[in-house]
């Protein structure tokens, strides 16, 4: 479920090549928020019924046509059996009734206990046997928080009946085996309702039946793989409409909408919004495979709650979520979330980052690079708040699993970082890739599924890029100076980055980082590899640069502080041991600056004078050359632990090799450097 913000676009060249700015806000997200929070417990919950047997089939024939909430149906389905068993098992909450169970077409007793319907099978059943169960129940679905089920009565007077079933409601209204990995090769939903009222589902509608009770029977066939909670059923007094998406010379998909007569109302743009669905389609072809049940259907339905809900086939969308925002996240999802589901709602990146990013791509391919960098600037802003890793530990608590700045913006993020990181081309084959993976199709991934692909496409070990981003917290605070002297060939720009995390997961962010120099009339961009706390880079440049700027377009999450002084802000560790750094720039004319670092003694001075210092150490920087001639004595006096940047000036001596060598305490570290003049 989706959050969307959009930035005011005061460039008026801009705006007039992008749309209306939706009037979607934290106030949509705090909506889906809520819904979710209500649920919260049952996020608790698991499949009792997890066992060795893989359906293949749902038969959903369901009669919602009497008193309100009330719902009466049987559910037949077909498995086949991983390994020996003895009974079957099923997800029903214990406030709907169960009337009677057949087991391969002959009655049998079952045994209810809390949620979980268990049938006795008359014998032990073997490796590759196929079983049939059909439970035959009746009641009123429970109102689980606000509800996986909801029947309501709108002000005009008329029936408003839908489902919403994510992550293990589906067993609110129907008896199944409710869990994500659980997926049905196949399923029928026959619903019947009043006359008057229309019931749509997942797949295509093969049958219409109107009866003599003054009900209509509605038959939807779904003819690829679905997870129960993907699986919905909707009936209200809806009108329709239909645009069509042609995917070959010969053959058009039908993407069908049904809405309530006053939906204009609460979104006025609503059919501008859906006709662009086609476009949406056309666009994600190329970037993802063709749509993942092209035989069958696409389209939206309107339901109660705010934004939406990616029911496989029909995205449910909210009374005033029919904006475009909306329908490109939900269509995405049809590829990242039903096609391949997460498999456990750890990996929810896999579901949400992606649905969150594309969106922000299908305005890049629609509008230009503008709208894709006016987009993903909210991403990141809002990504900066998340708290703790992408890869979510504490699935049991709502606002962690569902949290906007976390799962949603930081996952978008990671994967704006990943393509910069990869190149487009290689980027989107990767994403590709991993849509087009047989093995991963119409089932579940985890995000080493993804990790493989990147790195499959890639030919790269990206196992620090995953790990920092994905499994680790924060972002990086870059601090930076910059100098440049000239030489007989040029100018050598001397970079040192600094950068802290807040945490220890990780210590510090690997990243290719832009640096953009500028001089009057002139610019260029050189990407360095920053792979430690505290990095100085010389750069031989055509021209004096003035001015530089570090991830100028903002490609990484991060904060960024340049330091004029030419002193770089220490970093937040206290340094961990003795260091002599090479000295920069190296090779010099005429300056150059000496770095090295001095480490805490093994315990602070006692209170009194001196206390909240640490022992000081007798530190000495020396300048020699070849021979061994002392030529300058840099430092010599005692010093706190911390990092030190020493400037060494060669103005009085002749071009060569020098030797400089720290002393600290008992730690003795040399280096050597050249002067060129």
């Amino acid at each position: 479920m989706k959050h969307f913000i959009l930035l005011s676009i005061t460039a008026i060249c801009i705006a007039t090549l992008l749309p209306a700015q939706d009037d979607e806000s934290d106030a949509l997200q705090q909506t889906e928020m809520r819904r979710y929070a209500s649920l919260a417990r049952v996020f608790s919950k698991t499949s009792a019924a997890v066992q060795p047997v893989d359906i293949t089939y749902y038969r959903l024939n369901v009669r919602i046509a009497d008193q309100s909430g009330f719902i009466r149906g049987d559910v037949t389905a077909l498995a086949v059996v991983n390994d020996s068993i003895t009974t079957i098992s099923y997800d029903l909450a214990s406030a709907l009734t169960v009337d009677s169970v057949f087991f391969n077409g002959s009655p049998v007793p079952a045994i209810r206990s809390g949620e979980t319907i268990s049938i006795p099978l008359p014998k032990a059943y073997s490796h590759g046997d196929t079983i049939m169960t059909q439970i035959f129940y009746h009641g009123y679905p429970p109102y689980t928080g606000l509800g996986s089920y909801s029947d309501v009565v709108r002000s005009d007077g008329t029936r408003w009946v839908y489902t919403l079933s994510e992550p293990y409601g589906a067993r609110d209204w129907w008896p199944c085996i409710d869990h994500p990995n659980e997926k049905a090769d196949s399923v029928d939903i026959i619903v019947t309702c009043k006359e008057e009222y229309v019931a749509a589902s997942n797949g295509k509608l093969t049958d219409t039946l109107t009866n003599e009770d003054g009900t209509k029977t509605y038959t939807w066939k779904h003819r690829y793989p679905v997870s129960t909670y993907l699986i919905a059923v909707t009936i209200g007094k809806f009108n329709t409409f239909s645009d069509w998406f042609k995917h070959s010379a010969s053959d058009s998909m039908e993407v069908v909408n049904y809405v309530l007569p006053d939906i204009a109302s609460t979104s006025p743009s609503y059919r501008a919004n859906a006709a662009l669905t086609v476009k949406m389609l056309e666009t994600f072809t190329p970037l993802f495979g063709p749509y993942p049940f092209i035989k069958e259907k696409y389209g939206h339905v309107q339901f109660g709650w705010g934004g939406g809900m990616e029911h496989q086939t029909l995205t449910s969308l909210g009374s005033n979520s029919f904006s475009e925002a909306t329908i490109a996240h939900e269509l995405v999802h049809q590829w990242f979330g039903d096609l391949i589901t997460c498999r456990t709602w750890k990996d929810l990146l896999l579901n949400e980052g992606f649905a969150q990013y594309f969106e922000v791509v299908w305005r890049e391919k629609q509008y230009g690079m503008p709208a894709y960098w006016t987009r993903i600037a909210t991403r990141l802003s809002s990504a900066k708040s998340a708290v703790g890793t992408l890869y979510v530990q504490d699935t049991a608590d709502v606002y962690n699993l569902f949290a906007g700045s976390r799962v949603y913006n930081k996952g978008a993020s990671v994967l704006h970082m990943l393509r910069h990181v990869l190149g487009d081309s290689i980027f989107f084959a990767a994403i590709k890739a991993y849509a087009s993976d047989h093995a991963l199709m119409y089932g579940t991934a985890a995000t080493a599924n993804f990790h493989y692909w990147c790195e499959t496409v890639s030919g790269k070990d990206l196992d620090w890029f995953f790990n920092e981003w994905v499994f680790g917290e924060k972002y990086p605070k870059y601090s930076y100076t910059h100098s440049s002297v000239a030489t007989d060939s040029g100018f050598l720009s001397t970079v040192r980055i600094t950068q802290s995390t807040g945490t220890v997961n990780p210590k510090y962010f690997t990243m290719p980082v832009d640096l953009k120099f500028s001089a009057t009339n002139w610019d260029t961009t050189v990407t360095i590899f920053n792979d430690t706390i505290d990095q100085t880079f010389t750069i031989r440049l055509s021209h004096n640069a003035t001015a530089v700027q570090l991830d100028p377009e903002q490609w990484i999450l991060r904060d960024a502080t340049f330091n004029p002084t030419g002193i770089a802000e220490q970093p937040a560790q206290m340094p961990e041991r003795f260091v002599l750094m090479q000295n920069f720039p190296n090779p010099f004319n005429p300056e150059t600056v000496i770095r090295f670092s001095v480490a805490p003694a093994p315990s602070p001075l006692p209170l009194g004078e001196g206390a909240g210092e640490w022992a000081r150490e007798r530190v000495s920087l020396k300048v020699y050359d070849l021979l061994g001639r002392e030529v300058a004595t840099l430092v010599n006096e005692q010093k706190q632990p911390g990092t030190y940047d020493v400037r060494f000036d060669g103005s009085n001596l002749p071009s060569g090799v020098y030797i400089y060598q720290v002393r600290a305490g008992t730690n003795v570290e040399t280096r050597r450097m050249v002067l060129m003049k």
